[in-house]
């Protein structure tokens, strides 16, 4: 796994971390962005941008061939961000207690 960071004087701005897909029902080859966050204050700066680039650019390094994420689904902000980087819903979706039960589906697409 590995993690990017993106901080400014010292002040946290946003982060993704990213590697093999945890999920048990993908083919090989598939990596997962595990997390990703930007804060509140970093929006619209291109730090998200610029953190995705950066995972998308270091998967294939690590020999995956495609790429998923989990969002919630109601979480549109982030879910029109995702779609705008190239991922769509591949028709998965699941419910963890930890998240209260709510609602996530997960995204998928291919790496150069």
């Amino acid at each position: 796994m590995r993690i990017l960071v993106a901080d400014e004087q010292g002040d946290l701005l946003g982060h993704t971390a990213f590697g093999t897909s945890r999920d048990g029902d993908v083919e090989p080859g598939v990596g997962e962005v595990r997390s990703f966050f930007v804060s509140p204050k970093a929006w619209r700066r291109g730090i998200g941008r610029a953190l995705m680039a950066g995972a998308l650019a270091e998967l294939p390094e690590l020999g995956f061939g495609q790429a998923t994420l989990w969002s919630f689904d109601a979480n549109a902000r982030a879910n029109v961000f995702y779609e705008a980087h190239g991922f769509a819903r591949d028709g998965t979706e699941r419910r963890e207690q930890v998240w209260a039960d709510i609602l996530e589906v997960r995204y998928r697409r291919a790496l150069p």
